[in-house]
């Protein structure tokens, strides 16, 4: 399982940013392992009506399974969701941080995870 972090920074010591289609980079971690491949957010280049889908595929192509993030928009929302990858808001904080506290919420409890639909 991989997981994507939007950030400012292209490493694990940058801070989640706080609107998940405005950051410079994603990050796209094995949370196991911390290896991590920083790629410039695709949502800055992406434009038009299926900017959410484009963006949804390329999470799949990376085989990202969870999105986490401290706000991202309805629609983003909307396509990640149908494309089976989860998306956990409410985080803040450097990246490395938010990681770790991920995986101690997920041996904590691995039946419940956060999740809701953003509000616009």
């Amino acid at each position: 399982m991989k997981i994507a972090v939007a950030s400012e920074h292209p490493t694990l010591d940058g801070d989640v940013e706080a609107q998940f289609h405005r950051s410079k980079y994603l990050l796209i971690i094995e949370p196991k392992t911390m290896e991590y491949k920083a790629m410039k957010n695709p949502l800055l280049v992406l434009s038009g009506p299926a900017t959410g889908k484009l963006f949804a595929q390329e999470l799949l192509e990376e085989n990202v399974e969870i999105v986490l993030a401290s706000n991202c928009s309805s629609n983003i929302f909307k396509f990640v969701g149908s494309a089976g990858i989860r998306i956990i808001l409410g985080m803040s904080g450097p990246v490395r941080r938010v990681v770790e506290q991920f995986k101690e919420m997920c041996l904590a409890d691995t039946s419940v995870l956060p999740f809701e639909a953003p509000q616009d």
